[in-house]
Parts: C-alpha cells; sequence; structure tokens
C-alpha cells in the first residue's frame, strides 16, 4: 500500500484494475511497426518507482502495471510525468528478491479521466521470464520481429518427420543458419556436442522420447546448447517436460515462420542487434512446399495403418501428431482437427480401438488431399 493506504496512486483495487487494464487491451491496436521487443502482460497491482530529481529530494510512489517487456514497462499512475524523467523501478525476481531497474520515462498518456499511462525504458535488459513466470505452453518471446538474415550459425533439429523437416528448412531459407538434421536420439546426442547454437527437438521421436535428450544432457554435464521442444501434444506429460529447467522454451505445431524465427532469435542473437531491425513481418507457406509435402503426407498415412494392424500404439501416436502438426500449415483444417482429437485421445488413455475409426477418417482426408 502508499502511505496514504490506497495500492496506487490510482487508488485501485485489484478488480478495478483488472477491469480498467482489459478495457485498455480491447481498444488497443495491433503490433506496432516499429517495436522491437514484445509486451507481456503483468497485471501487478503497484510497483514501487522512485523518481530521480536532479539535485533535489526523490519522490518515491507506488504505480499500476500494465505490461512488461525486456526493455521497458507500461505504468498507469494520475498524473502527468515530464518525458526524460529519470527513475527507477523495483521488480519481484524469484531468486534475489525485489531488484532495481534504473530507466527513462520515454512516454506520458493521458488516457481518461486522471488515468495517464507512464513508458519507462530501462538502461538495461531486464530478465523477463524470471519476472513474469509465464506459461510454459505460451509461445510468449521477448523479441517481436526478427531479421531473418540476423540469424547466423549452426542449429540441430532432431525432428523424424520428414514433412516438418522440410517446413522447418524453407522456414529458415532466407537466414544464414546451418541446420543439421538428425532423426533419433543416439545421432542427436553426438551432434549436440560437436558444437550448435540451439536445439530444436520434437517430443515424440517414433518409439523414443525426444524430452530424454535434454535430460541426458543435463545428466551428463554438457554445457552447450539451449534446448527447445516442439510438438502438437499439449498433454500433462507434455507440461511436465517443458518445466524442467534444463528445458529452454516449447514451440507448439504447427510450427509457423514467425514464431520459429522468434525462438531461434531469442537464444542466438545478442539482443543489441535487434534495436537496427525493421519488422520481419509474416511470411505465408509457398503453395510449392505445401504441394511437395503431399506424398511425405500419404507415407505417414501408410506408416499409420501398418502401425495400427501391428496394434504399435505409440507408433500411432507419433504419427498422428506429425499429422496434427503439419496439417494445419498446408491448409488442410479438418484433417487436422481429426488429428488433433485423436491425438488427445491417445495422449489420455492410449485406447487404439476408440481410436481405429477415427483413424480411417484420417487416411480418408488423406486421400482427398492427395486428389485420391
Amino acid at each position: 500500500m502508499g502511505d496514504d493506504g490506497r495500492p496506487n496512486t490510482l487508488g485501485l483495487r485489484e478488480q478495478d484494475l483488472n477491469a480498467l487494464l482489459s478495457q485498455l487491451e480491447a481498444g488497443a491496436a495491433t503490433k506496432e511497426a516499429g517495436r522491437v521487443f514484445s509486451r507481456w502482460r503483468f497485471r501487478e497491482q503497484s510497483v514501487v518507482v522512485r523518481i530521480l530529481q536532479p539535485g533535489g529530494t526523490d519522490t518515491v510512489t507506488r504505480m499500476a502495471c500494465r505490461n512488461l517487456s525486456q526493455r521497458g514497462i507500461g505504468l498507469l499512475h494520475r498524473s502527468y510525468v515530464h518525458l526524460g524523467t529519470t527513475c527507477s523501478v523495483l521488480l519481484p525476481h524469484p531468486r534475489k528478491g525485489e531488484q532495481e531497474y534504473r530507466g527513462t520515462v520515454v512516454r506520458c498518456l493521458h488516457l481518461s479521466g486522471m488515468v495517464h499511462e507512464i513508458g519507462i525504458r530501462f538502461e538495461e535488459d531486464i530478465p523477463l521470464r524470471d519476472i513474469t513466470r509465464p506459461d510454459p505452453m505460451q509461445e510468449i518471446f521477448a523479441v517481436e520481429h526478427v531479421d531473418p538474415q540476423s540469424l547466423v550459425g549452426t542449429i540441430l533439429l532432431v525432428e523424424d518427420s520428414e514433412m516438418d523437416v522440410r517446413l522447418v528448412k524453407h522456414f529458415l531459407r532466407d537466414t544464414q543458419l546451418r541446420v543439421k538434421h538428425c532423426d533419433n536420439l543416439k545421432d542427436a546426442e553426438r551432434e549436440a556436442k560437436s558444437g550448435v547454437g540451439l536445439i530444436l527437438c520434437d517430443i515424440h521421436l517414433g518409439d523414443e522420447y525426444g524430452g530424454d535428450l535434454a535430460k541426458k544432457l543435463h545428466e551428463h554435464g554438457v554445457c552447450g546448447p539451449p534446448v527447445v521442444m516442439i510438438s502438437a501434444d499439449r498433454s500433462e506429460r507434455t507440461y511436465s517436460l517443458i518445466t524442467q529447467p534444463y528445458i529452454a522454451g516449447f514451440l507448439s505445431k504447427p510450427i509457423n515462420q514467425e514464431s520459429l524465427l522468434r525462438a531461434i532469435g531469442e537464444f542466438m542473437v545478442d539482443p543489441s542487434v535487434f534495436a537496427n531491425q525493421n519488422n520481419a513481418g509474416g511470411v505465408k507457406t509457398d503453395p510449392q512446399i505445401i504441394k511437395s509435402l503431399i506424398p511425405e503426407l500419404n507415407k505417414v498415412c501408410e506408416r499409420l495403418r501398418e502401425a495400427v494392424e501391428q496394434g504399435d500404439t505409440t507408433l500411432v501416436f507419433s504419427l498422428v501428431m506429425q499429422i496434427s502438426g503439419v496439417a494445419p500449415v498446408m491448409g488442410l483444417d479438418e484433417l487436422a482437427g481429426v488429428a488433433e482429437t485423436v491425438g488427445q485421445k491417445l495422449a489420455s488413455s492410449m485406447d487404439l480401438e476408440w481410436a481405429k475409426s477415427r483413424i480411417e477418417e484420417i487416411e480418408r482426408l488423406c486421400a482427398e488431399a492427395a486428389g485420391g
């Protein structure tokens, strides 16, 4: 509370503050073209702000929070604050307690009544994920825009789906990245120690579990590249995996180019590089690459049929996840929906008998996509 007993300078308690913030978000415009760092929702009732007065007494107050980025914070305050004002903000850190971050007021907008939005730019980047602790299954990245040409180095893609391999390479075609590819854990563990900047690893690799790669590297003390898991599976087991400290992030299938570039950029590009970048924008998948995926989709369906006949539920699940992950990118929404439903059911019960009739539907939709 402030000195006068109010939670912040606006006197808004949690319920009223959330209502105001929801109203502001509902009326907000889409992404700003020049924005470099993503703003994450940060609905703290108040944070301590110290306004540093040159040659005078500092003013300490509590302001309500709207959002936070790697480079700045958006606050709500009852009055105008001059641009260029130097200040510091106390933010919570899970291990270090409250930490003070110094910055400068770069924005002060009158919103309504006595409500002003104050934008403070920090002098240095802050540990955004530590402070906000987002849902690990949300694809939230600190960087909003990544120029493909700024991505340089080598990444390791651990993926047993040829369709996904083609898509990833297609999305990275304008970068300067070298993509090493493995489809099994033994080869992936060897390549991980050979010098790569980032590992993208599918959780389901046939009858192997991709999460074991990051765990092994962690247990063996390999000080190396961050591991980002990718999957269409959003089950409890996946959530349990990606909350482990040795997992750096999560990409949900279907992968799109924007999220892939942002994920790689977050771990492989010095943040100072982003300051001079323009909006990379979204890029649609080339129809030619989609056309080239149809034969691979048919191969997966053939393997799926064989796995069902053999009663190999684990392989069935893995193949259904492959289809679920790539079908939306190919514009096959009905196929994607059926595959996702089957995948969710198998993830919770591994009931192959229940899934058989739906798998026949998957096969029919795949045949239609191929023009059969």
